[in-house]
């Protein structure tokens, strides 16, 4: 310091004082000179120890403080350091938070995106199945009414030829009982039956198509029949193709419903994670401006 320099000056005067007084004694002999010269000598030699004691003392107490402040500065970057880790660690977190709902997010939005586009589509096949049983329906009934027609006109024509077949038959049989009775002795043989009629025959002929026409009317009825299962199965089929595809679509409904709310939390966790994220950065920022801060006092 300036007063430990001026005491320093003070004590090097004095010591060349003493010499110069010590040298002037020698020469001329004179006691006087040379006990003052001794006295100046003692005199500087105190003032020397005393300044030394001085400066020790300073510079133990500068030392005593450069380590205090010495640990001061390797504590405090110590700790900036660890908070600075710290800090560093939970951005890492928040960055793998961040990424994680970002891929879920996105998963949400393509399977509520497929969900959607399923329903569209299952909607459309419920349309086009509605318009085929239409068709179907359609069919069913022209075939229904056909064979009923059918089997309208059969039965006339067969009532109409049963009759036909039934007159003629007894008609002549009428007639060619009349005729022999009128004729035949009693005891005698019948007659044979009169020209042209084959009792075997006509029974035959008639039997052969009145049987081909009730075979026709049999052939309608199980088409008609074969028909109306095939409907009640198709109209079955049908149902439950569409109590199947409302079903579908309520449950794709109702998971679009789950994934977007948990897509809604997911956006707003991750809006939260990103400010978050930011936060923690700005704290790391401003650690390294205090370690900057440090090194440039310490160091």
């Amino acid at each position: 310091t300036a007063s430990q320099r001026s005491r320093a000056r003070t004590v090097a005067v004095r010591g060349q004082a003493a010499t110069l007084l010590y040298q002037v004694a020698a020469k001329t002999g004179n006691k006087l000179i040379a006990a003052l010269a001794t006295e100046v000598e003692t005199d500087v030699f105190a003032k020397v120890k005393k300044a030394i004691d001085d400066m020790t003392a300073q510079l133990k107490k500068e030392m005593e403080e450069e380590v205090k402040h010495r640990d001061f500065c390797v504590n405090e970057l110590d700790v900036r350091d660890k908070e600075i880790a710290k800090k560093e660690r939970e951005v890492q977190e928040f960055d793998n938070r961040i990424s994680d709902l970002q891929l879920s997010i996105e998963e949400f939005t393509k399977e509520i995106e497929a969900a959607t586009k399923e329903i569209a589509e299952t909607k459309v096949q419920i349309k086009k199945a509605g318009m085929n049983r239409e068709e179907e329906n359609a069919d069913f009934q022209a075939t229904i009414n056909d064979q009923r027609e059918t089997q309208d006109v059969l039965h006339k024509v067969l009532t109409r030829l049963s009759v036909v077949y039934g007159k003629t038959q007894e008609e002549r049989l009428a007639a060619s009982g009349a005729s022999s009775l009128a004729q035949q002795e009693p005891g005698a043989a019948a007659p044979p039956p009169p020209p042209g009629f084959d009792k075997k025959e006509n029974n035959k002929g008639s039997t052969g198509v009145l049987s081909m026409i009730e075979g026709l009317i049999d052939d309608s009825k199980k088409v008609e029949a074969d028909a109306v299962a095939a409907e009640r199965e198709a109209q079955s089929d049908y149902e439950n193709f569409v109590s199947d595809s409302n079903d579908s679509i309520s449950r794709q409904q109702n998971s679009i419903t789950n994934k977007s709310e948990a897509k809604a939390r997911a956006e707003e966790e991750l809006s939260q994670a990103k400010a978050d994220r930011d936060s923690a950065q700005g704290d790391i920022d401003r650690l390294h401006n205090v370690v900057s801060d440090l090194h440039n006092e310490c160091d």
